[in-house]
């Protein structure tokens, strides 16, 4: 099986009022923590870093896409990850490269009240926060982003279920896998950062 994974490390940090995934976290640019925890699974070589080895979208679905084109054409599975997700661990990108199903995610239950904007409200049960990295059949996967239906697209199991009707495994998994959005985030990434440290020990 040719396994590829593409780092998603193009975005323009509207809401963290810089390019996050350039900011210096313990001497080292955020995007390096993911790669380098994926590229010790996987191999660098088989790494495409969107935004560094090949320019982002316009949109997050675009820079997937373009991540997808320049990955080998004989790739069998790829791993999407996300540079704002830096404390990622090798468990879980080997959780990701061990399972075989077409399309599979990581999520958390949600654990705040949801509710629309009409006031109606939803029940939380039947909910799951969708995080990454995500692993997926990779012809699968790039011929429904070829069809050009998912250009807005903010994460690819809903792809995989809206174009060819495939229900994503979901694996749950810890709060490590938190997302940085904001300035204020980092100081959540620390606290994760240490408490990994001391599990290493």
């Amino acid at each position: 099986m040719k396994l590829s994974a593409i780092l998603l490390a193009a975005g323009k940090g509207t809401r963290y009022n810089e390019i996050k995934q350039n900011v210096l976290f313990h001497d080292k640019p955020l995007w390096r923590y993911a790669y380098e925890t994926t590229a010790n699974v996987v191999g660098d070589e088989n790494i495409i870093i969107v935004g560094k080895d090949v320019p982002g979208g316009e949109t997050r679905a675009g820079s997937v896409l373009n991540g997808l084109v320049a990955l080998p054409e004989d790739t069998d599975r790829v791993i999407i990850v996300e540079a704002a997700r830096p404390m990622v661990t090798q468990h879980q990108i080997k959780q990701l490269v061990d399972d075989r199903h077409p399309a599979v995610s990581f999520v958390r239950p949600l654990v705040n009240s949801i509710v629309y904007r009409n006031g109606q409200s939803i029940d939380r049960e039947e909910l799951y926060d969708v995080l990454t990295p995500q692993a997926f059949d990779y012809k699968l996967l790039i011929k429904a982003y070829l069809s050009g239906k998912f250009n807005n697209a903010t994460e690819e199991t809903r792809v995989m279920h809206e174009f060819y009707g495939i229900k994503p495994y979901f694996i749950e998994t810890g709060t490590n896998l938190f997302k940085v959005t904001y300035p204020g985030d980092l100081e959540i990434i620390e606290s994760i950062y240490r408490q990994l440290k001391k599990e290493d020990l």
